[in-house]
């Protein structure tokens, strides 16, 4: 008598084979050792160490023709070559198999689903229905994995139902993870309401769900009403705070915790590193119990995304001189470090350790590559990359197109999307976006209706698109069909469509889209509060801008910066230097924009002393080079305070060559205080900078009229008549019953 044991998932049976006394099996020794050996394959993790062992058995078996007589060796065979990474062998054995059961189903769909090959796993799933084998609860298991759409998660869940397994709680979880990650919140919530069983399993997946799609006060609520919580369900629920940037309300439930992990450790630093308060997450780092190569990703990526890419580098050496080993994630943070430094040498020396540790291939790395490559100007190599990866999925495709719409190569963009053997959302997204952000909206909006299938993504990037290259009206309406279309708005929506608002004045309109994201339940993170800061300050409503700014949970250097701007704008100088020095106090470093907003507030104020004080600052202390718009707000201080000569001094220091834009700030300034010599000279650089522009003559025009120089006058006039210019009409606008009416001067349009 022999029994073995059939593990399936964590069911364990036994299956009895009896034989006469005395009697000996023919295939028994065969049937014996192929079982321990494939049994050892299958829990060798490392794939391949069990192959030589497996294929030999496997020989053996079907020389004696033993492989027609049992299933289950058979299954073991499957999962044996699985294990092993060698899914085609897999599959060349279940296609001899003459009798298939769900275990033998079961067993191919969950690994074509786990090795990527998502759209093979449904058509075997499928393939098993049509034959008539009823699909269990681990089938749907294994097969919603697979689902990257809600069209597939619909159908599995109906057939979920047909085979009245749906109230499983494995399925009801895995349908849940579905739902979520494949942006229907609501159905999601729907199966969780309606399960008879809830694991605490079933709790996490939906606040994760919750917090990836940004609608933190959902998963909050659901996490208070959990009756049972594992470690797994606190560390979820901090990262969807830190992921959110809701660093406060983590900090005070990772001090609650009954225990911590080195993952709870993990979530906090990056959600430090995330939001740019390094100090702290470095505290934190230090203090972990231990570290791990999560730990060094979280601190080096902090860094990075931080702009503080040379900080990132230091600490990836210092990772390596600590005997840590580095993992993909680890040379693709540092890739794109370099390429934040357009560094192609350091890019070449880490490109040299991948091959060390043999990553290359790995196709996050071989993305990370192509773009660090191409960041540094060297599209030549980011191709060499992608033409050497022999199997490169969609990821690296998109990859390489993204590489080519950076490098400006729209075309060859264009080439690589069109040659992609099976485009995804991404790929479409990927290509649209880069005819939008080289300007093209109209090539953009015709492979927009081309796609076969929008996500919230594209109408994003069509939105962003529109909006960043100053067509906000269409921006508006695209919205408008997007919301018609039942395609829900997330965070990215609202942060895109709201410059738009403040681009065209429309106070209502924005008022509207702030009214339709509390309804939404998104809370106030730094992209939309610092959008909604922007708007409000555009369209003449500085409290609002305050009040949201006062209440967001966080704060970032666009919110300040978005804030000072606004008070700025509105000639609110001094609450904008307050304003500046609560930023300082609260550990946020200023960078190149805020000192706009700053040195504009003073020009506005005429605050000479205060002026110079935030310059030397930003130039002495903070290292920031100066750009043309500070010139131009110190040029305006000065000019405005009757310093010209000081003014004409300061653009003659200027490291750059001095744009238009800074001279008419001292060709105003000349002016208003009547400086007729200064002004002259002024005027006839900025006529040879651009002959075109009426500007300079006019400002001109209108220097010699308030002296009396009538004769001057009319000579500048009759050269504006020869060179064929005209005046530009100065126009204002006013919002009626949420319809824009535009002035012009001498003209009027409705």
């Amino acid at each position: 008598m022999i029994f073995t044991r059939h593990t399936y998932k964590k069911k364990i049976t036994f299956t009895c084979f009896c034989f006469p006394v005395g009697f000996c099996h023919p295939n028994l020794s065969i049937f014996a050792s192929a079982h321990l050996c494939t049994r050892r394959a299958h829990n060798d993790s490392t794939s391949n160490k069990g192959l030589p062992e497996v294929r030999l058995q496997h020989a053996h078996i079907i020389q004696t023709g033993f492989r027609y007589q049992d299933i289950y060796l058979q299954n073991k065979l499957v999962t044996s070559y699985v294990k092993c990474g060698k899914l085609g062998d897999a599959c060349k054995v279940f296609d001899t198999m003459i009798e298939r059961d769900v275990v033998s189903w079961t067993t191919l769909i969950a690994a074509h689903a786990k090795q990527g090959y998502c759209q093979d796993a449904l058509n075997v799933f499928y393939q098993m229905c049509r034959v008539g084998v009823r699909p269990d609860h681990f089938t749907f298991s294994s097969v919603l994995p697979a689902c990257r759409d809600l069209a597939s998660v619909e159908q599995i869940h109906e057939q979920a139902i047909v085979n009245v397994v749906d109230s499983d709680v494995f399925v009801g979880n895995a349908l849940l993870d579905r739902y979520a990650k494949c942006g229907s919140m609501d159905k999601a919530r729907k199966v969780f309401d309606i399960m008879p069983i809830r694991d605490v399993v079933s709790w996490n997946s939906l606040i994760a769900g919750y917090g990836q799609h940004g609608r933190v006060g959902e998963a909050s609520e659901l996490f208070s009403e959990m009756p049972k919580r594992d470690l797994t369900s606190w560390n979820l629920m901090i990262a969807v705070y830190t992921q959110n940037g809701y660093i406060d309300n983590a900090r005070k439930l990772f001090q609650e915790m009954p225990r911590q992990d080195v993952v709870s450790w993990n979530a906090m630093i990056a959600g430090y590193a995330q939001i740019g308060r390094l100090d702290e997450a470095l505290e934190l780092f230090h203090r972990i119990p231990q570290q791990n190569v999560v730990s060094w990703n979280a601190m080096i990526g902090g860094f990075s995304k931080n702009g503080h890419a040379e900080e990132a580098l230091r600490l990836y050496r210092q990772m390596q001189f600590k005997g840590a080993k580095p993992n993909p994630q680890t040379f693709a943070t540092v890739l794109s470090a370099c390429a934040d430094l357009e560094d192609l040498d350091q890019g070449k020396e880490i490109h040299e350790a991948i091959i060390s540790f043999e990553y290359e291939s790995n196709v996050i790395v071989a993305s990370a590559l192509v773009d660090m490559y191409a960041k540094c100007g060297s599209q030549e190599n980011a191709c060499e990359i992608f033409n050497n990866v022999r199997h490169r999925d969609v990821v690296l495709w998109n990859s390489m197109i993204a590489a080519h719409v950076y490098c400006g190569d729209i075309d060859n963009a264009l080439k690589c999307f069109q040659n992609i053997p099976q485009r995804d959302t991404i790929s479409w997204n990927s290509i649209i976006g880069g005819y939008a952000r080289n300007g093209h909206t109209g090539e953009a909006l015709k492979l927009f209706q081309e796609m076969p299938k929008r996500n919230v993504i594209s109408w994003n990037t069509m939105i962003t698109g529109y909006s960043q290259n100053g067509h906000a009206e269409e921006a508006l309406e695209l919205f408008r069909r997007m919301q018609s279309a039942g395609i829900k708005p997330n965070s990215q929506t609202f942060a895109g469509i709201l410059p738009a608002c403040a681009n065209l004045g429309y106070l209502l309109q924005g008022k509207e889209i702030h009214e339709e994201i509390i309804r939404s339940g998104y809370w106030l993170d730094v992209f939309m509060g610092s959008a909604l800061i922007d708007m409000y300050s555009k369209c003449g409503s500085i409290e609002s801008a305050w009040c949201v700014f006062d209440k967001m949970p966080q704060q970032n250097v666009v919110s300040w910066n978005a804030m000072i701007a606004g008070y700025a704008i509105h000639g609110c100088s001094n609450e904008a230097l307050k304003l500046f020095k609560d930023m300082q106090e609260s550990c946020v470093n200023p960078d190149y924009v805020t000192f706009v907003g700053i040195l504009s507030a003073c020009c506005h104020a005429g605050l000479v002393d205060e002026g110079w004080q935030n310059f030397n600052l930003m130039t002495q202390y903070y290292n920031i080079t100066p750009t043309a718009e500070h010139y131009s707000c110190m040029v305006g201080l000065l000019g405005k305070v009757g310093q010209l000569d000081e003014a004409k001094n300061l653009i003659d220091r200027m490291h750059i060559k001095p744009g238009s834009t800074i001279w008419l700030c001292l060709l105003g300034a000349c002016k208003v205080h009547g400086n007729i010599l200064l002004g002259k000279q002024v005027a006839e650089v900025l006529m040879s900078l651009n002959p075109k522009d009426a500007a300079p003559y006019v400002m001109l025009s209108n220097i010699y009229a308030a002296s009396g120089k009538w004769d001057c006058t009319e000579k500048v006039w009759k050269t504006m008549k020869d060179g064929g210019l005209k005046k530009e009409f100065g126009c204002s606008w006013i919002e009626v019953n949420k319809q824009m009416h535009v002035f012009f001067a001498s003209k009027v349009e409705f």
